[in-house]
Parts: C-alpha cells; structure tokens; sequence
C-alpha cells in the first residue's frame, strides 16, 4: 500500500488537514480534489475558497439565499443524503455499492469542511471521465454499454440527479471487476420542492432526459473527429 506522510497542522488546539501540503489531484467548477493523505483508495473534496463568503454561502449568492440550509456544505448534505437513502433502501440486502461515490465523511481543512469519498480510477490509475474518453481516445462499446447500464441503474435505484453532466461520471472496473460508470458530482435532490426525491417517475423521466441530452454531446463529439 502507498506510504503518505503525515499532514495534520494545528492551530488554535484544532487539528485540521493543510491544504497546500496535500496532492491536488483535480477540480470541478466550484470544488478542489485532493489526495487523502492516508488512504490511496481515497479523495478529499473542497469548495473552492475563493466562491466563498465570510459567512460561508456563496459570493455569488445575496445574503438571504447565503444563509439558507447550510451555505457551501449543501453540496455535500446531499451527497451524503442521497447515498444514505440508498442504503436505507437496501438494507435488507446488506448492499452499499451504488453506482454513486461511496461518502466516507467529512474532515476539517485549512479552507473548511473537506468531503472524504471513494477514488475512482480506470485500470491505468487515471481518473478518466466520460468527457475525457468521448474527447480522447473515444467510446468502445463496452463503454458505450456500461453507460446505457449506468442510467438503467439510476432509474431503478431512484437515484436523484441535481445537475449531471458527462465530466461529473467516471469509468472503472476495478470496483467491481466490469466496466462501469460512477457518478461523482451532481447527485442529489436540489430542488427547493423535493419532488425528484419524493417521486420515483419523476425522477427517472429526469435522468432519461439527462441520458438522451449527454448522448447528443457524445455524439457530436464523435462526429467532429
């Protein structure tokens, strides 16, 4: 197993996880992903601090909508709710695979709450998103499958999409031996009426509607090359 060095710094008796000591492995629009220090098989997640208030919402948001719920963490409540229903759901099959990341915690860090979730990563090592498949060396028609298993999964498991698109999925089959997508970012109901989360139709109509939208890209790029 990969050896890390300790990374832990104090500061007013509070132990947190030093940012700029740890493996900036990727960003998405509004988080920073860094290698956990201790774990290969783990990443750190973290809003960006320059998308944030003092009072922990979002600059571009007004004050009223910044102290909703909880600010910049809401991104992370419902990751964590979301894969905690589905194995409420499941619970009688003793199952905790999900063709979502797997939320492992959360942990303090020198720019807030950083979200601890499964790494996922092809048999390279890479972390090849669809968007990086579709524009690099393209889809093969594993991948083409895996992705059609993908949103039949999603529409079975009533997994609530907030807002999906190709760069949020990720290709493995380390995780469970076959070629597969996992969602990674977008998960979650983000309606302020839950109705996605409330209604299993509604919520499958949504990720067909995703899945018909990421196939037209896909597509495109296909065509372009």
């Amino acid at each position: 197993m990969q050896k890390f060095d300790l990374k832990i710094k104090m500061k007013s008796n509070n132990e947190f996880f030093e940012l700029s000591d740890l493996d900036k492995i990727g960003q998405g629009t509004i988080k920073n992903v860094y290698q956990h220090p201790f774990f290969a098989e783990k990443i750190i997640k973290v809003i960006k601090p320059e998308l944030v208030a003092e009072d922990g919402g979002f600059l571009k948001h007004g004050k009223i909508k910044r102290n909703l719920y909880q600010g910049i963490y809401r991104q992370f409540r419902r990751e964590i709710l979301q894969y905690l229903q589905l194995c409420k759901n499941h619970y009688q099959e003793n199952n905790y695979i999900f063709p979502v990341e797997i939320p492992y915690g959360l942990v303090p860090t020198s720019a807030g709450l950083g979200l601890v979730t499964e790494k996922i990563t092809a048999e390279d090592g890479i972390g090849w998103t669809l968007e990086d498949l579709a524009k690099g060396p393209g889809l093969q028609e594993k991948h083409q499958r895996a992705l059609a298993q993908f949103f039949d999964d999603c529409v079975r498991l009533h997994i609530v999409f907030g807002e999906v698109n190709y760069a949020g999925l990720m290709y493995t089959e380390r995780r469970s031996g076959r070629p597969e997508f996992v969602l990674v970012d977008g998960v979650g109901e983000k309606l302020l009426i839950p109705i996605r989360a409330m209604s299993a139709s509604i919520s499958g109509r949504y990720v067909r509607q995703v899945q018909r939208k990421i196939q037209q890209q896909l597509n495109a790029i296909a065509a372009e090359k």
